[in-house]
């Protein structure tokens, strides 16, 4: 298991932890974007099956993980962490990759592969929309948008044990002890104010949405999406709905497919790189 990130990059005034793995002549980079609270140590228990037949690169976002925090909402926004990626991949990696965006990643991802679309050989959009991050349910989702904008980052992170999902048994039942101790290390690590910032980005209607700019996307795309994860999965059909785009259900998941269902979303990942070779 992955357990640290070994390498910095500076962007912005801004230092972040990232790291790669593998052999960096085999093929395309798989870079490998994590999504809102968390780390790249989400993919820490698939980093060491994948990387064997490429490189593999993840970075933690400004704000989260082991990147450098900075305490004000006007440094956070999806499209800074796009930039963020960007200038990764233009000065450190220097070649198209593979880019698997997970959630809030999926957005970045998207972000990244209609400014740049030089630097993406091809796009896996997991558990991610590129339109609406709320809940189906309209009074849900109201009440997210309300509680993201009077929410004062300045009296530290909120405490959402109430929130809990029916994902986390099964997350509990799939991965080691000591991933959960660093995945509550990392979580805990996250920025307030980048809490704030990019939840209002992802959970107020429209503030990410790219839709109507899904047609310029050329590169192959696969959405991977959980039987259970609403409204992903409910936008996945639509999200894969493009010239070379398909669409890849796991029965039984729900947001984190990679913990729960790792056989099933490795089996995914590499249909998805193989089909990008052909």
């Amino acid at each position: 298991m992955i357990t640290d990130l070994t390498r910095t990059f500076s962007v912005d005034d801004v230092t972040l932890a990232w790291d790669r793995w593998g052999d960096a002549e085999q093929g395309t980079p798989l870079f490998l974007c994590h999504g809102f609270s968390g780390s790249s140590h989400d993919f820490a228990l698939v980093i060491d099956e994948l990387a064997p037949a490429r490189e593999v690169v993840t970075v933690d976002h400004r704000g989260h993980g082991r990147s450098q925090k900075l305490g004000s909402t006007d440094r956070y926004s999806i499209d800074r962490l796009a930039t963020d990626l960007i200038a990764l991949l233009d000065t450190e990696v220097g070649r198209p990759v593979d880019l698997l965006g997970h959630s809030m990643g999926g957005a970045i991802s998207l972000q990244v592969t209609l400014r740049r679309p030089d630097l993406v050989r091809s796009l896996i959009l997991m558990d991610t929309s590129a339109w609406s991050f709320s809940p189906l349910d309209e009074n849900i989702a109201a009440l997210m948008a309300s509680f993201m904008q009077s929410f004062d980052p300045a009296g530290g992170l909120p405490d959402l044990t109430s929130m809990a999902t029916p994902e986390e048994p099964l997350i509990a039942a799939s991965t080691p002890a000591e991933w959960q101790s660093l995945k509550d290390q990392m979580a805990a690590a996250f920025d307030p104010y980048a809490f704030k910032a990019l939840g209002r980005n992802l959970f107020e209607p429209g503030a990410a949405s790219v839709r109507d700019r899904l047609g310029e996307i050329a590169c192959p795309v696969t959405v991977i999406a959980g039987e259970h994860d609403h409204p992903f999965v409910d936008q996945a059909p639509e999200l894969a709905a493009l010239t070379d785009g398909q669409c890849i259900v796991i029965p039984g998941a729900y947001h984190s497919p990679q913990l729960t269902h790792q056989p099933e979303w490795t089996a995914a990942v590499e249909q998805h790189l193989a089909g990008a070779i052909a």
